[in-house]
C-alpha cells in the first residue's frame, strides 16, 4: 500500500509540475513578434501591505512610475501573485520539516494558495509558525520561488533550478535567452550568489552552496553579474578580517583573485568601486562583460551599523561607499544593451526580505524605497533608450515575509500593537499568537502621511503564503490575463490604491510569459 501511495504521489507531482505549465510552442511562434528586451525586477519578501507601507511613506500610493499610465499611453497591468512551493512528504503523506533526510522522502505535494480557505482564519497564511514542523514547510523560500519565476517549474525549498528529488535540472529564462543569441545579466542588493540571482541561471541542490553557484553563474556566459558579498569589506564598507569563508559568495579565494586580475574569462571586466559603477550608469567605457562586487560583505545598506545619525527612516546615515540599486541597474542595462539582438535582465532588491525577518519596519521601508527608485531609473531608461513597444518590464516579489498587517488587526495579549524595542523578547511578544491574542479584522496598513511610518503590526518573523503584487508594462504584458484567477477579498483589502480587482496569477506564469515573449521575439 505504501509503495502504491508513493508511485501515485510522484506521478501526480510530475504531472502537475511539468506538463501543466508547459506553454504551447506552436502558438508562441505563430503569434506577432515579441519584445526585444525583457526586464524582471524582484523585491524580495514583500506583499501588498509591505508595498503599501513604503508607498505611503513616499506619498506615492498608486502613483509610482510603474503604477500610472506612461507618457506614450502605455498602461500598467496589476495582478496578485501566488508563490507556493512543494512540500516534501514521507510514505504516509506527512510533511517533512526543512532539512529532512532525503532517504525518508517519498514524494512532494504542492502547498497551493486557495482564496476560499485563506480568509477563514487569520493564521492560515502562516501555519508554519504554529505547526511545530519547522520552518519553510507551508510556504516557499527564495530558491524555490526564484526557480518558479525563472524556469516555470515548482520545486521544494532550498533547491535552485533542480526538481524536488535533486535529479533533474531546469532550463532558465536566462539560459534560453543566451541560447537564442541575447545577452543576460543579474543585479542584486545582497550577495551576488544569493538565491534569487542564482535562480536566474544556476542549478544546485542547495542555495547555500554559494561558491559553486557563483562559479556556475560566471561560467554560464552572463554578461552582467552585480551584487554584494565582497570578501574584504563589512556591511558598513569597512575593511574586515578575512578567512576562507569570506570568499564563498564570490566563488572562493582562487576565483576572487582571478577576477581581480581579470584572469577568469578574459572578456569579463571586474569592478568594485562606487565610481566604477557610476561610470557604467553614465554609459562610459562599457565592457562586453562585467562582474561588479560592491564594497560590502552582505547588503548595500540594510545591514550597515555604527554610522552617523541622519534623516532616514532608520535614523542612520547610509553607507556612502556603495552605489544604489538604481545606479547598478542603469550600468547593467547599458552593458546589456550593447547586444543588438536584445537582452534579459533580472534586478533584485534583496534585503527587503532581510528586514521583514527582522521585523524592522524603518529599514524595511528604506530597502523598498531603494527598490522603487531603481524601478524609476529603469522606467526612465526604457523610455529614453528603448520603448514599451520593444521592452517587457515585470515588477513583482517572490513571496511575503513578516506577515505585515495594519495596526489593530489583532489585540496583543501582552498589550501594544508593535514591539517596544528591538529586543528578542519584545519582538516575539508583539507577533501574533492564536493562543494568546484576539484577532479583530483583516486591516491594511494605515496611512500616516508622507515621511511617516504607517500603522502596522508584524504577525511573523517568517515567510508567509500571502499574495504579493505584480505590475507589468510593455510588449507582451497582456499575456498574463490568460493565467488569471480571482481572490475578491484580497482585491477589497488592497485594490483601492492600485486599481486592482483581486485577479492573480501563479508565479510559474512569469516564466511562461517571458518565454513566450522571448521565443516570439527571436522567431521574427
Amino acid at each position: 500500500m505504501q509503495k502504491l501511495f508513493k508511485l501515485s504521489l510522484i506521478a501526480t507531482v510530475l504531472l502537475s509540475t511539468s506538463c501543466a505549465i508547459q506553454p504551447n510552442k506552436t502558438q508562441e511562434i505563430t503569434e506577432p513578434s515579441g519584445p526585444k528586451n525583457i526586464i524582471l525586477m524582484v523585491s524580495d519578501g514583500i506583499g501588498f501591505n509591505g508595498w503599501l507601507a513604503a508607498d505611503y511613506y513616499q506619498g506615492l500610493a498608486g502613483q509610482q512610475t510603474y503604477q500610472v499610465t506612461r507618457p506614450d499611453g502605455t498602461k500598467p497591468l496589476v495582478f496578485g501573485l501566488a508563490h507556493s512551493a512543494l512540500n516534501l512528504v514521507d510514505e504516509d503523506g506527512n510533511t517533512l520539516a526543512r532539512g529532512a533526510d532525503l532517504s525518508t522522502v517519498a514524494g512532494a505535494v504542492e502547498q497551493g494558495y486557495d482564496p476560499l480557505t485563506r480568509w477563514e482564519r487569520f493564521e492560515n497564511a502562516m501555519l508554519n509558525d504554529f505547526t511545530g514542523s519547522g520552518s519553510y514547510t507551508s510556504y516557499t523560500d527564495s530558491a524555490a520561488a526564484g526557480t518558479a519565476l525563472m524556469s516555470g517549474r515548482k520545486t521544494a525549498v532550498g533547491r535552485v533550478n533542480m526538481d524536488w528529488s535533486n535529479s533533474e535540472q531546469f532550463d532558465t529564462i536566462a539560459q534560453i535567452a543566451m541560447n537564442e543569441g541575447l545577452s543576460a545579466g543579474t543585479v542584486t542588493s545582497v550577495m551576488v550568489s544569493h538565491a534569487t540571482p542564482a535562480a536566474a541561471v544556476a542549478h544546485n541542490v542547495s542555495r547555500n552552496n554559494y561558491a559553486e553557484i557563483f562559479n556556475e553563474m560566471h561560467d554560464s556566459g552572463l554578461s552582467v553579474i552585480m551584487g554584494a558579498g565582497h570578501p574584504i569589506y563589512d556591511a558598513s564598507g569597512q575593511l574586515k578580517p578575512q578567512d576562507k569563508q569570506t570568499y564563498k559568495y564570490v566563488g572562493g579565494e582562487q576565483t576572487y583573485n582571478a577576477l581581480r586580475a581579470n584572469e577568469k574569462g578574459s572578456s569579463a571586466a571586474y569592478i568594485e568601486s562606487k565610481s566604477e559603477f557610476e561610470a557604467l550608469a553614465q554609459g562610459q567605457s562599457l565592457p562586453e562583460r562585467v562582474v561588479g562586487i560592491v564594497r560590502s560583505g552582505s547588503t548595500l545598506q540594510a545591514s550597515r551599523a555604527g554610522l552617523n545619525s541622519a534623516n532616514t527612516p532608520s535614523g542612520m546615515a547610509f553607507n556612502e561607499g556603495v552605489p544604489s540599486l538604481a545606479t547598478m541597474s542603469l550600468g547593467a542595462l547599458n552593458v546589456l544593451n550593447q547586444d543588438q539582438d536584445g537582452f534579459f535582465a533580472m534586478i533584485e532588491g534583496g534585503a527587503v526580505d532581510w528586514m521583514g525577518h527582522a521585523n524592522n519596519m524603518p529599514r524595511f521601508i528604506e530597502e523598498q524605497v531603494d527598490f522603487n527608485q531603481a524601478v524609476d531609473a529603469v522606467v526612465k531608461w526604457v523610455e529614453t533608450n528603448s520603448s514599451w513597444d520593444e521592452t517587457l518590464l515585470i515588477i513583482t516579489s517572490d513571496h511575503e515575509c513578516g506577515g505585515i498587517w495594519g495596526e489593530g488587526t489583532w489585540t496583543n495579549g501582552q498589550g501594544g500593537a508593535v514591539a517596544m524595542d528591538r529586543s528578542k523578547e519584545s519582538l516575539e511578544t508583539a507577533r501574533f499568537n492564536p493562543a494568546e491574542d484576539q484577532f479583530n479584522a483583516f486591516l491594511a496598513v494605515q496611512n500616516r502621511g508622507k515621511g511617516n511610518i504607517p500603522g502596522y503590526q508584524w504577525a511573523s518573523r517568517n515567510h508567509t503564503n500571502e499574495l504579493v503584487p505584480l505590475w507589468v508594462l510593455g510588449k507582451g504584458a497582456d499575456r498574463f490575463k490568460e493565467f488569471s484567477r480571482t481572490d475578491p477579498k484580497a482585491g477589497q483589502l488592497w485594490g483601492e490604491h492600485y486599481n486592482w480587482n483581486g485577479n492573480y496569477v501563479d508565479n510559474t506564469s512569469v516564466f511562461q510569459v517571458m518565454e513566450a515573449a522571448l521565443l516570439r521575439s527571436t522567431a521574427r
